[in-house]
């Protein structure tokens, strides 16, 4: 669903904007970005609801807007559910900044914008490209810095970059999410990214393959229960990744 009338990269850049100020008006220089820490110094306070459904919600307790968040396993996703009701709390910001109301943002929008405010807190622009690049796109190293965001969302920020990019997720073998930056659909799953999977899933804790035009780099996150394999894949060479699908 399209956000109003902008472009999705316009919403994008107003979010990457106004975490930029969050983040400086909390005094927080680099990562990893410790949500709960953002929350009370903008005087937001956190208390755990076991019983409600959802992750996470905003309410007015006593004059004073508190986050109700689930209690989870997973520190990354109590940091995400906080990060995502900040970027509810403060979604006015971002509405001002591309020009609009927040008086009737419409079915879906606001909670859009709550999700582009979360990663873009968890994993700020300027930083996360920066140490992109330095570390060549290693999930698992981008993950020990950005400690607080999951390796499914560092891996799927990889789309920010203005490579032609592919990202893939499988769980239990199985793909489970594909991703692309381009103007097409993902293609079918190619022959190297199989294998670069299969390794991964034998043992291999990061793997990485080159050819038939195209670069796969691949990082194992493998839990008691649950093995996951993430994969990159970019081109090397112009190639039509269509042309026989």
């Amino acid at each position: 669903m399209e956000m109003i009338v902008e472009s999705a990269a316009a919403w994008q850049a107003a979010c990457d904007d106004v975490a930029a100020e969050i983040l400086a008006e909390c005094g927080v220089t680099g990562p990893p970005v410790d949500a709960f820490a953002l929350a009370e110094h903008l005087g937001l306070m956190i208390a755990f609801d076991a019983g409600q459904q959802g992750r996470g919600r905003l309410k007015r307790v006593a004059g004073r807007t508190s986050i109700f968040i689930r209690p989870e396993d997973r520190p990354e996703r109590l940091h995400w559910t906080v990060a995502h009701e900040i970027g509810e709390a403060v979604a006015s910001r971002v509405f001002s900044c591309v020009g609009h109301s927040l008086q009737d943002p419409g079915p879906g929008q606001r909670e859009q914008v709550a999700n582009r405010m979360a990663s873009a807190l968890l994993l700020p622009r300027d930083w996360f490209l920066r140490d992109v690049r330095l570390f060549d796109c290693d999930v698992l190293e981008l993950k020990k810095q950005y400690g607080t965001a999951s390796h499914e969302l560092v891996l799927l920020n990889l789309l920010r970059l203005p490579d032609l990019t592919l990202v893939s997720v499988f769980d239990h073998g199985r793909i489970t999410r594909r991703r692309g930056n381009g103007q097409l659909p993902p293609p079918r799953l190619l022959p190297l990214e199989r294998k670069v999977q299969q390794r991964l899933a034998d043992g291999q804790e990061r793997c990485e393959e080159v050819g038939d035009g195209v670069r796969v780099q691949g990082w194992a996150v493998h839990e008691p229960g649950w093995p996951r394999e993430l994969l990159r894949t970019t081109p090397v060479e112009p190639l039509d990744l269509y042309g026989d699908n």
